[in-house]
């Protein structure tokens, strides 16, 4: 049935769902629609696809092009997607991949900054400002001493709230609020479309409000660029990046900085409950993850019990 999976790419389109997930089915399901075609010799047809067709494309992935485990189940979830809906739509009386299981991978720990590795960025945020604010020369309307304090408070936000790509980008002034001794970021939308309300500390309001100080009038967008445009997620991913290799911190990313809040969060004891809640978790188990040890933290308790100085 050819056109099927065009179908289905239309129909998710119009769901409310992330630009990310909406993407990783798309792709899922269109190698999927290629690998079917080529070990049959036709067409992708709904009505033909059997749970044998959907575990030998799981092998293919797996043992043919060596993917990993996570590679793996996130196409499949594609797939899985596509035959549900196919049954639902009525082209196929029975969904082929519903008892099919995914891969059974280890636990493994997301990778998160070392704090030593935060220091040094943080660092880095620091000597901006303070480069800025000599090219500037006192003048706190010069680019330099204003797109300074942007970054920072972008890196310093990032770091010391959590928040995802998407929801950083798409703040306003008015989501936020900075007190003397609290304050709170307003997220309209997170992922699943729901919205929370997250608590910012000392760091995340100083770093804020310094910037709002010095930031060019015009828009509703917490963070602009220099054509007083919002920021987009691409501009502010690469001041992230930039930032990450002044500090000597390769492929640095603002997921990166999410995972090593939540990592941070769970060194210091707190309860796994206000993670989630902090993170917009809906399952505790999706952030039970930052309890896995990571390869630092296994080497850290060897050496405790080493008896060399």
């Amino acid at each position: 049935m050819i056109g099927v999976c065009d179908d289905f790419v239309a129909w998710l389109g119009e769901l409310d769902r992330s630009p990310a997930t909406v993407r990783a089915y798309t792709i899922g399901v269109r190698t999927f629609e290629r690998w079917f075609s080529e070990c049959t010799g036709r067409p992708l047809d709904p009505v033909q696809i059997t749970p044998l067709d959907i575990k030998a494309f799981r092998e293919h992935l797996f043992e043919g092009q060596r993917l990993r485990p996570t590679t793996v189940n996130n196409y499949l979830a594609g797939v899985r997607a596509f035959t549900r809906w196919v049954q639902t739509t009525g082209l196929a009386q029975h969904d082929p991949a519903a008892k099919v299981k995914m891969l059974k991978q280890a636990p493994r720990a997301p990778r998160w900054l070392e704090r030593s590795q935060q220091f040094a960025l943080l660092r880095e945020t620091e000597t901006a400002v303070q480069l800025g604010d000599l090219r500037a020369g006192g003048d706190t309307a010069h680019p330099a001493a204003v797109w300074a304090r942007r970054d920072r408070a972008i890196v310093r936000l990032l770091l010391n709230s959590g928040l995802r790509l998407s929801e950083a980008t798409a703040l306003r002034i008015d989501d936020v609020t900075i007190r003397p001794r609290s304050g709170e970021v307003r997220v309209r939308r997170g992922k699943g479309s729901k919205a929370r309300t997250v608590e910012l500390n000392a760091d995340a309001r100083v770093a804020l409000a310094s910037w709002l100080k010095v930031r060019p009038d015009g828009g509703e967008a917490l963070f602009v660029s220099q054509k007083g445009h919002a920021l987009s997620a691409r501009a502010l991913s690469e001041v992230v990046r930039v930032m990450g290799n002044a500090a000597g911190i390769t492929h640095l990313h603002p997921h990166l900085l999410r995972h090593s809040f939540a990592k941070n969060l769970v060194d210091q004891g707190v309860g796994l409950e206000v993670v989630a809640d902090l993170l917009g978790h809906e399952s505790l188990e999706t952030t039970r993850i930052y309890t896995t040890p990571s390869a630092a933290d296994r080497q850290r308790a060897v050496e405790r019990v080493s008896w060399e100085e």
